[in-house]
């Protein structure tokens, strides 16, 4: 028999409860492994519909062909919208309900919260790719009025952005990346010859792993307010943790 919270459940991972219900949500998951199961299932199911399906572009031929079949339609006939690279076009369905059904199943699937190893996975892979790659800044300075305010030009969230060089961690820039589909800020510090990448991005009711390493790299999750946080570096895993200490004790 199914859990009675299961369509709860199902509104927290779809992102629709506002704050004190989705903590609800939250407690009653860790201790219903009915609803646990569902969630990793369809976490899963997302990941993989986000890793192996192949989206098409319609040529402008079609869409204008759709565009004027549909105005000849009735106005009551069944229309799906779909995205079509970042442009929308109809597709009116003659007994449309399946074409329907099978859509608002992908668009729930590509709109759910990514899982934790997904997550972790994301985050040490921008690390190691701007590493790699020598962008790891995009805006140079130890100032955190000049890097915080160029943020609000390139990102839709405000991370925090503080120095703290006393206590050996110095900022040194800031860049965008990207986290699980979800564009993310990434403050940029440096501690010895490690350098740390502080990301944070918008809440989408995901489940961080907690901590994780991946390719070698320690990373340290945690949620706060409307954001999503990881700090991630090869340092030493304690030296870590004394950082997000710090930068967290600045946020309360």
């Amino acid at each position: 028999m199914s859990c009675p919270e299961m369509l709860r459940t199902q509104a927290h991972l779809d992102g629709e409860l506002d704050e004190e219900a989705a903590s609800e949500a939250e407690r009653h998951l860790e201790n219903c492994a009915e609803c646990r199961t569902f969630s990793a299932d369809a976490a899963g199911l997302s990941d993989w519909v986000r890793r192996e399906a192949v989206r098409h572009r319609a040529p402008e031929r079609l869409g204008s062909r759709i565009g004027a079949a549909l105005d000849a339609e009735d106005a009551v006939a069944n229309v799906v919208s779909f995205n079509r690279a970042r442009r929308s076009f109809w597709l009116g369905a003659a007994g449309g309900a399946g074409v329907s059904a099978l859509a608002a199943a992908l668009a729930f699937l590509t709109i759910l919260p990514p899982s934790a190893r997904t997550i972790a996975d994301s985050v040490a892979d921008a690390h190691v790719r701007a590493l790699m790659s020598g962008q790891t800044i995009q805006v140079a300075s130890s100032n955190h009025h000049t890097v915080k305010p160029w943020f609000a030009g390139h990102v839709p969230v405000s991370p925090p952005v503080a120095d703290f060089a006393a206590q050996g961690f110095s900022l040194v820039g800031g860049r965008v990346d990207e986290i699980a589909n979800s564009p993310a800020a990434v403050v940029v510090y440096r501690h010895g010859r490690h350098e740390l990448d502080l990301f944070s991005w918008a809440d989408r009711a995901s489940r961080l792993p907690g901590q994780s390493t991946t390719h070698g790299y320690h990373a340290v999750f945690w949620k706060s307010g409307d954001l999503d946080f990881a700090a991630v570096s090869d340092m030493e895993r304690a030296e870590l943790n004394r950082f997000v200490r710090l930068v967290r004790s600045e946020r309360e």
